[in-house]
């Protein structure tokens, strides 16, 4: 991993770890109050629900917040090389970018514009919880741009001469003999 990467990919775990413990708070406050609507509330004529996308986004932030430190190497996982932890690496970020994005996407599509109700505080905690999803899914895209760059340059072979044996004499020469150049 170059020095750059290495510099970076720390902080953008930890802002991730950040956005995903909010998301899972605001997601958990957004489910309280949809499974506990006050009587007289106009939302839903006051019957109880939830919002499926909102418990994606719950089990997104769990997930985040439970692989970072396998990832990280906080938490040991045996595997064969360094190689291997890499690819690991890369598929974790890979599937929850694609969790984080469906929840971003699908929610943004429900609540397009909540300008309307922003003097009410549940308006304001779906309004905090998409842009925390968005803001987590971004810092994951950065993840994934490092991770690839770190896949890319284990697999890439050293810059020493793959060959230097012209120089050497010929590898074919019979033993015990003698070969002139």
């Amino acid at each position: 991993m170059g020095p750059l990467q290495s510099i970076i990919r720390l902080p953008l775990y930890i802002i991730l770890w950040v956005f995903a413990t909010l998301l899972f708070i605001l997601t958990c406050v957004r489910l309280n109050y949809t499974l506990h609507l006050p009587s007289g509330d106009t939302l839903n004529k006051g019957v109880d629900f939830y919002d499926p996308i909102v418990a994606e986004l719950l089990v997104c932030s769990l997930l985040s917040l439970g692989l970072i430190p396998f990832v990280m190497g906080w938490i040991p996982v045996v595997l064969s090389s360094a190689a291997s932890s890499n690819l690991l690496e890369l598929t974790t970020l890979s599937v929850l970018w694609l969790l984080w994005l469906v929840g971003c996407c699908v929610s943004t599509s429900i609540w397009p514009n909540l300008t309307f109700c922003m003097q009410y505080a549940p308006c304001r905690i779906l309004t905090a919880m998409m842009a925390f999803a968005w803001l987590g899914w971004t810092t994951l895209v950065g993840l994934i741009v490092i991770a690839i760059l770190n896949v890319v340059h284990k697999a890439r072979p050293s810059r020493a001469p793959i060959m230097v044996e012209w120089a050497a004499g010929s590898s074919f020469a019979r033993p015990g003999t003698v070969q002139s150049v």
